[in-house]
């Protein structure tokens, strides 16, 4: 039960930070589900704020069932596709990173993690790659073990947005909502322009009782 709510909290947070297989950048639109109401760690947020929360807003409710059509980079041929890529190029990073972010999406953890480590292990210090790390091992539970991955990788790289986005994640899924509201402040503030930028500000004026913010959209 706690891993299929954590794979539902932080989802956003990959899809953000994912590098689009399509449009072949470093960073994306949410993939996660819009929901009606948000509980347990969510009960921090301003009454009335969970019918108002943007589009893929880390949430512990189950999906609506009406949720946007899956990422299409995410679906079998995709999958297929990179795996392809790998098999002839397997030192290929952002190979590797493309096919981590996909197969995490699909709730594949073990082999996500794997392409995570292997990107990791062929460009020790790669950014994407310990974030990817860390989403994996909060998603199976170890809430701690991302949280210590995350919070290195801010010291030595104060600056990285998806870095402070994803830690929001892992402390607002616990329940930790002020620390979650300083990491996406400190995400938002990093460059407001960018789609993780706006995401971020949307969830602090959440947190703030601001309900009237207007979700953050766009690509």
């Amino acid at each position: 039960m706690r891993r299929s709510l954590a794979l539902i909290a932080v989802a956003a947070a990959v899809a953000v930070a994912a590098v689009v297989v399509v449009a072949g950048m470093s960073s994306g639109d949410g993939a996660g589900a819009s929901t009606d109401q948000a509980a347990g760690a969510a009960g921090a947020l301003p009454s009335g704020a969970a019918s108002t929360l943007p589009s893929g807003h880390p949430s512990i409710a189950a999906p609506a069932a009406d949720q946007p059509t899956p990422d299409p980079t995410t679906t079998d041929a995709a999958i297929a596709q990179l795996e392809g890529e790998n098999s002839k190029d397997p030192g290929n990073v952002q190979v590797l990173l493309d096919l981590g972010n996909a197969y995490f999406l699909r709730q594949h953890l073990q082999q996500a993690e794997q392409a995570y480590s292997q990107a990791l292990a062929q460009e020790p210090g790669n950014t994407a790659a310990q974030v990817g790390l860390a989403m994996v091992w909060h998603a199976q539970g170890d809430s701690k073990r991302a949280e210590k991955t995350l919070t290195t990788l801010i010291k030595a790289h104060p600056d990285d947005q998806d870095a402070h986005y994803s830690l929001a994640i892992v402390y607002f899924s616990d329940g930790r909502t002020e620390a979650a509201r300083q990491e996406w402040q400190t995400a938002a503030r990093i460059d407001p322009s960018s789609v993780t930028g706006r995401r971020s500000q949307s969830f602090v004026d959440l947190i703030d009782g601001n309900e009237s913010a207007a979700p953050a959209t766009g690509n």
